[in-house]
């Protein structure tokens, strides 16, 4: 067993599509800075062809490092995930641990969606089927499990709509909170940072989930582009300074994420981290909001739907920035409750002011009204997913989803 070192910074690489050419970048960056006495860098690459699933404690170079062959493994599968974060934990203990969530990014190909749909029996499965949900929202998903239990569903026009209505976001959040659950468990420790080199993760019903188990998260609110983090110029700072705290870490990282885009001539990127425990103080504030808001429906529904075609949306208008669409919302309607409330969030969403996002940078205009927080808002006339409720911040601030509801039932 290795000394103990001061951090483990463990990447799970789940390759095995079309960004697996960008993971071999990734690990000659890794390589270009390497472990030290004091940070374990390591990592699990699940690639595409014939390599199968690999483990390496990466050092500079690339040489002497220590590599595990594995049998072919499925990176969708939540356990293969819990293994690997076993195996960094009982062979490189340390004070604090990092775990980077390198995602599935490429989409499922149809041919991942046959397999699954066989292996869960799915009712009138048809190649046409698995076309369609490949270029659905479904293609954003980190897990298998996600797509398993929209293929149970029993036709294929619910298969459909869950597939493409924002559920499988859902669903991988649900299941990112069981794993995360896992790794506190086993770590005997909260995890210290979840970074998450993947679309889409800088929201907030992510980090509500996330919360019992993880102190930071650095993630980006945008898709991101296919050369993922820039992990040699990150692993400096750990490198040059190994007793960084936590959350001055968090900042370097968005810093460096975005200087080094900034760099390479690039824009339309963002990057966002929270401090956890003032998660909840963000959820009670959009809470409010959503009940000052249901006390006038349906007056204020106009508002709602003015706020937001004026304010910036992700994923295929399923997520809205959180201060942007409270900014706008603040000036389109007359209630000062409603105004107060929208306010409210707004301060409680401030990025880089000591609240939960203690750093925010991005490229681009088009994200300069942004906190780097988005929430779940789903535009009507479409249909709010049924697997909201299971989420953690919808079962624990009941009006939001209460608001959602009402906002779609006139």
């Amino acid at each position: 067993m290795e000394t103990k070192a001061k951090w483990t910074y463990m990447v799970y690489m789940a390759g095995d599509n079309s960004l697996s050419t960008a993971g071999d970048e990734d690990l000659r960056e890794m390589r270009q800075v390497g472990s030290s006495p004091d940070v374990n860098v390591l990592v699990q690459f699940d690639n595409a062809g014939n390599k199968g699933t690999r483990r390496f404690y990466i050092r500079r170079g690339g040489i002497n490092e220590k590599v595990e062959e594995l049998e072919e493994t499925d990176s969708g599968d939540p356990n293969v995930l819990k293994d690997f974060i076993a195996w960094s934990c009982d062979n490189y203990p340390a004070d604090r641990y990092a775990l980077i969530l390198w995602n599935h990014g490429g989409g499922w190909e149809p041919s991942d969606l046959d397999r699954l749909a066989r292996c869960e029996r799915t009712k009138n499965w048809n190649t046409r089927e698995a076309s369609y949900m490949t270029a659905s929202k479904l293609k954003k998903t980190f897990f298998n499990t996600t797509v398993s239990e929209i293929l149970n569903l029993d036709s294929s026009n619910l298969r459909a709509i869950c597939s493409d209505d924002g559920s499988g976001h859902s669903l991988d959040t649900i299941e990112l909170g069981k794993v995360l659950a896992y790794a506190k468990e086993k770590l005997g420790q909260p995890l210290d940072i979840l970074g998450m080199d993947a679309c889409l993760m800088s929201n907030l019903e992510v980090a509500y989930q996330a919360e019992p188990y993880v102190k930071y998260i650095v993630s980006s609110e945008e898709s991101e582009p296919g050369e993922g983090w820039p992990y040699s110029s990150i692993l400096n700072i750990l490198d040059k300074n190994p007793g960084i705290s936590t959350p001055e870490f968090c900042c370097e990282m968005v810093k460096a994420y975005t200087k080094t885009y900034n760099e390479w001539g690039q824009s339309d990127v963002t990057q966002s981290a929270f401090d956890l425990s003032k998660v909840k103080d963000a959820a009670k504030s959009l809470d409010s909001l959503a009940e000052a808001l249901i006390d006038k429906m349906p007056d204020v529904i106009t508002a709602i739907e003015r706020a937001q075609n004026k304010s910036k949306s992700f994923f295929y208008y399923t997520l809205w920035d959180a201060s942007n669409f409270c900014k706008v919302l603040s000036g389109l309607t007359p209630d000062s409750n409603v105004n107060q409330a929208a306010q409210n969030v707004v301060q409680e969403f401030k990025a880089n002011s000591g609240k939960f996002i203690i750093a925010e940078s991005h490229l681009g205009k088009d994200y300069d009204q942004c906190c780097g927080a988005s929430v779940y808002l789903i535009p009507r006339p479409h249909c709010v997913s049924k697997y909201y409720a299971d989420l953690e911040f919808a079962k624990d601030c009941k009006n939001w989803p209460l608001m959602l509801q009402k906002y779609h039932e006139y």
